[in-house]
């Protein structure tokens, strides 16, 4: 059987491993980034594709490869990606099967949101009461919403280390010492560091999952009585008839059977 395995994240690359030490699938692994593409090849997948695909695209894809079904491992907030895959799945009557990260227990209290716009304006009022910065630990995709409430001046992100994003950055003002690159997911401690180092007074991050490194954040943010805005996933009512799991060996088990 031939999988389209939608990659680019920690949960992708462990389902791409667990697949091909346990089936003789062959895998194909869709990825925005080199580095997403290198660790899903690392990983084991067959054939890597490294690209941003529409709809268009992703049909093409769907037939060159003669997939049988997708698996779509993206992150909960790529949206568009997720509405692409259901689509094309839908046009060429290809096997969909979406991989959720389990949503974590917070035993904080954290500020929920729904959008980064909203964010924004809850940044806003606190800044109004005191010194300090509000650091963005939600990547540069969705800066712009928050800058449009809170101007660059007193905004710290951390982004990951790729000229685009640290472009993107520039282009709207964020100046170089309000730039934290680095990638990857980080301890409580280093988060806990980097709030204190930057003057954080507030963090603002989205409902990633554990893997996504939000426990560590919420806790570092917690040991120094800092609030959080929780931005939550958003809920897409494409999914409401597609087979979805979030635990990683039923779906490896459900594909397994499906041989």
């Amino acid at each position: 059987m031939n999988i389209l395995v939608m990659a680019g994240t920690h949960d992708a690359v462990e389902i791409i491993k667990k697949l091909k030490e346990s089936t003789d699938h062959r895998i194909i692994a869709t990825t925005t980034t080199d580095y997403g593409g290198r660790l899903a090849k690392a990983a084991g997948a067959d054939k890597i594709i490294t690209e941003a695909l529409n709809k268009g695209r992703l049909v093409q894809v769907l037939k060159i490869e003669n997939v049988n079904m997708i698996i779509d491992a993206t992150h909960p907030f790529a949206v568009k990606a997720t509405e692409n895959a259901i689509r094309a799945s839908d046009e060429t009557l290809t096997y969909y099967i979406r991989f959720e990260r389990p949503t974590p227990e917070l035993d904080m209290d954290v500020l929920r949101v729904d959008s980064f716009k909203v964010a924004g304006r809850v940044a806003a009022k606190i800044l109004k009461e005191k010194d300090g910065n509000i650091l963005h630990l939600a990547g540069v995709s969705t800066l712009k919403d928050v800058i449009d409430q809170i101007g660059a001046e007193r905004i710290v992100v951390r982004v990951l280390p790729h000229p685009h994003s640290i472009e993107a950055c520039y282009r709207m003002g964020i100046t170089g010492e309000r730039i934290i690159a680095m990638q990857g997911t980080f301890s409580r401690a280093l988060n806990r560091e980097i709030m204190k180092e930057y003057n954080a007074i507030a963090v603002i991050t989205k409902e990633s999952g554990e893997t996504g490194g939000l426990i560590e954040k919420v806790k570092a943010a917690e040991d120094l009585g800092i609030p959080v805005i929780l931005v939550n996933r958003p809920s897409l009512e494409k999914l409401d008839d597609k087979l979805v799991f979030d635990d990683m060996d039923e779906l490896l088990a459900f594909v397994r059977e499906e041989r």
